[in-house]
């Protein structure tokens, strides 16, 4: 009896070996990159987006988020997710993919939140463009409305006063802060500190969410409002790897971008208000531009980024604008910000 036994645990351990094998052999690990670090406040949304897809995909299929800008340099990813050296940049600024996608500054420019966008027909055309371009599959924005601010130790009052300011940027704000007759300075994220803190640039843009993250609100004296432009970085697939995935799984992670647009949105609000005592209490001062000079700001950033976007993608520029104003949302539809 005891021979018999000792041969049916054999067997039942051989047999649960491959089955656990096969198992995990079956679970598509999805390799993830943010392009700023795991612990910045903008990062917010992606640990629930990746919970929840885990959580609902039972085991066939993991999101693996390895990391940010320490494992490859921000504006290095989406060449390497092109080329599928990784799978998904799960969090994203558009602006980094602009030496291969020259449209990508529309996204900050659109007036539309993305579940808006949805019904726009933009969000369709930028799944377009994504797949010609990148070879990748655009899932969506966890934050939308969010503006950009302009940080400074300089005080600003008028428009006259951005001339000769030099600028932290990055693409998106560049053709906006030359029109100001300000000097863009593009310098990566984790470099912007030391930047302010030395004075090699006099100002630096950067969402109204994340720049405690980076220890700014110690060193820099005004916030400047309004801000301009809205909070754009995406989420997307490389393409081949997208193609292997199974149609479920692919509405699962589909269907928990969608949930995630609009907690995303409402988190980033929360954490504006957050933010915005953090730097009051860090004795920085809100500088409110007059009405007047508030409208011209914000028109100038639209109008010579929309130029500049038109100009580089001719193809597909004059359709994003289109699509992605106010103007495109279906008869009747709610305005959900002005």
């Amino acid at each position: 009896m005891k021979k018999y036994f000792v041969t049916f645990f054999a067997v039942f351990c051989i047999l649960f070996c491959f089955t656990s094998s096969d198992s995990c052999a079956q679970t598509i690990v999805l390799k993830a990159l943010s392009h700023l670090p795991k612990d910045n406040l903008v990062n917010d949304p992606v640990q629930i987006f990746v919970e929840k897809v885990n959580k609902l995909s039972k085991g066939r299929l993991r999101i693996d988020w390895v990391g940010g800008p320490e494992v490859i340099p921000s504006y290095d990813q989406v060449l390497a997710l092109k080329k599928g050296s990784i799978d998904m940049l799960i969090y994203c600024a558009f602006s980094f993919t602009k030496t291969i996608m020259p449209e990508a500054d529309a996204k900050g420019l659109s007036e539309l939140t993305e579940w808006e966008e949805r019904k726009s027909g933009a969000f369709k055309l930028w799944t377009e463009i994504f797949e010609k371009r990148l070879n990748a599959k655009y899932l969506g924005r966890f934050q939308s409305v969010v503006p950009f601010m302009i940080y400074s130790n300089r005080k600003i009052n008028s428009l006259e006063d951005f001339k000769g300011l030099k600028i932290r940027s990055m693409p998106l704000y560049v053709p906006f802060l030359k029109a100001l007759g300000a000097v863009p300075s593009m310098i990566p994220p984790s470099d912007m500190y030391t930047a302010v803190e030395r004075k090699v640039v006099d100002a630096f843009m950067w969402p109204r969410i994340g720049m405690i993250s980076w220890g700014l609100h110690e060193i820099t004296k005004y916030v400047i409002e309004p801000g301009v432009f809205q909070l754009e970085p995406g989420t997307f697939i490389n393409l081949d790897k997208w193609k292997t995935i199974p149609k479920d799984l692919q509405d699962i992670i589909m269907d928990v971008m969608q949930d995630m647009e609009f907690i995303g949105t409402m988190r980033a609000m929360q954490i504006m208000t957050y933010e915005d005592n953090v730097r009051k209490k860090a004795g920085m001062e809100y500088i409110h531009l007059s009405p007047q000079v508030a409208a011209e700001l914000t028109r100038i950033a639209q109008e010579e980024t929309w130029k500049a976007v038109i100009a580089g993608a001719p193809e597909y520029g004059p359709k994003l604008r289109k699509l992605s104003s106010k103007s495109a949302m279906p008869k009747g539809s709610f305005p959900w910000y002005k």
